[in-house]
């Protein structure tokens, strides 16, 4: 699968002739125009045609190079594209596009239109197709490609090149050759350098490396992310239960998972709820619906906020000066537990923290928040200097900006590992639900502090 992302493309100049051209129906001079350019250069400009332009110019195009444009589309424009080009080319499309590319696709459409496109599709490609559409979409299985380079283990290196040279082109890559026993166990794995410089007799089995690193089918898709970041290889083999390969994920597509799942926890992160497909071209209502279930629980946890300033109104009625320096309390809290979430969930998604770190993690961040806090606490005393001429007041505010702020660390740190343990999402963490539960925090910390010393 190729990652996509819109960038100036230099065909954009041409779109007005193309336009001119296919009115004129000039279509061997269409052709010309598009022969020294990448898909990738033709996806953007594509989308300023309308679609009978496009549906010609697919009719138009090598299937190859048809079907390479074609999975750089927004799959809304695929399934458009699908329904208005003539049945021949239709059927060359999805005979033509990768497995993984091809499920992509089907997943969002209607039951009833994946079963009339697998009806015309080659039986084989149909039958890897309905395959691949019943594991989950998030997982090893849904993410993989069945269309690898392999060969038995009793093969010699000269046999694996014959072999390669008579399927490469249909491949996804040819980098790994995965080596199966008659049962499709994977026995191991050798790599296209160590095929040209071996002999071309020796067998596959003596130049093989055994043992070679798997993924189940089941392995939710961003741990499968990590893996493949851990080990920095190019593909990885997807094997079920009793080790038959089943297919290989490869790093471009693993791309896409990384987009995805930051993507998803930037909005956590954000409390903006669910990523849109498309934001601009999204239902507002759609974004509310996502976005209130989010707002609801803080302002139900504002209201404990304010629940908190009732009970200690007496505190505040004999010492009104308290009040100045709530919104700066409450915002130095909210932003350092904002920033100790921030830290630890992403060290939990590139796997830099694990649960097993929780006593590290909270002896740093405890420790980041006595330093941070003495130098913030000495810059609110100062002005709290300037603000009151009563000392135990001056104590007050640099003290509770000091608990404050190693209690908003803390805090930070420990929610995110507590989420992971407990079998959900760190990023539902989210700054504005750190922010608020530390708000809450360093409000009974001020009144309680104030409480013993002012009153």
């Amino acid at each position: 699968m190729r990652i996509y992302t819109k960038a100036y493309s230099p065909l954009l100049p041409l779109v007005p002739e193309i336009k001119e051209l296919l009115a004129q129906h000039r279509f061997n001079d269409l052709k010309k125009i598009f022969v020294d350019f990448e898909p990738a250069d033709i996806a953007e400009p594509l989308s300023k045609l309308d679609l009978k332009e496009k549906a010609t110019l697919f009719s138009l195009w090598d299937i190859d190079f048809a079907t390479d444009v074609f999975e750089l589309m927004e799959i809304e424009d695929q399934i458009a594209l699908l329904n208005a080009v003539d049945k021949s080319t239709r059927i060359e499309i999805l005979d033509e596009l990768s497995p993984d590319d091809r499920v992509d696709l089907f997943e969002v459409l209607p039951e009833e239109m994946v079963s009339r496109f697998l009806s015309i599709m080659d039986k084989k490609e149909a039958k890897e197709t309905e395959e691949l559409l019943k594991y989950e979409s998030d997982s090893a299985g849904g993410r993989m490609t069945p269309e690898f380079a392999w060969v038995r283990d009793g093969v010699t290196v000269g046999q694996t090149l014959k072999t390669l040279r008579k399927t490469a082109k249909s491949l996804e890559t040819v980098y790994y050759i995965y080596v199966l026993d008659k049962y499709d166990r994977l026995s191991g794995v050798v790599t296209l350098k160590q095929l040209v410089l071996a002999d071309p007799r020796t067998r596959i089995k003596k130049i093989m490396h055994r043992n070679p690193v798997t993924v189940p089918v089941d392995m939710d898709q961003e741990q499968v992310a990590k893996e493949i970041s851990r080990y920095d290889f190019i593909a990885l083999p997807v094997v079920d239960y009793i080790g038959r390969i089943k297919g290989i994920i490869t790093f471009d597509d693993l791309m896409d998972v990384i987009k995805e799942e930051d993507t998803e926890d930037m909005y956590k992160l954000g409390a903006a709820g669910k990523p849109p497909d498309d934001y601009l071209a999204s239902n507002p209502l759609s974004i509310v619906k996502h976005r209130m279930i989010w707002l609801f629980v803080l302002i139900m946890l504002g209201f404990v906020t304010g629940t908190v300033m009732e009970l200690y109104s007496g505190v505040l009625a004999k010492f009104i000066a308290l009040s100045v320096f709530i919104p700066l309390l409450m915002e130095v809290g909210g932003n350092a537990g904002t920033q100790a979430t921030t830290v630890v969930v992403r060290g939990l998604a590139t796997g830099e923290v694990k649960l097993k770190d929780i006593w590290k993690v909270v002896k740093k961040e405890f420790a980041i928040g006595i330093t941070l806090g003495i130098g913030l606490g000495a810059l609110s005393l100062m002005r709290a200097v300037f603000f009151q001429k009563e000392p135990l007041f001056w104590a007050t505010v640099g003290l509770t900006t000091i608990a404050t702020v190693v209690v908003s660390t803390t805090i930070g740190s420990v929610l995110p590992l507590l989420c992971e343990k407990l079998g959900f999402d760190p990023a539902v963490m989210s700054g504005p639900l750190i922010t608020t539960i530390v708000d809450i925090t360093s409000l009974v910390i001020y009144f309680e502090i104030a409480s013993h010393l002012l009153i």
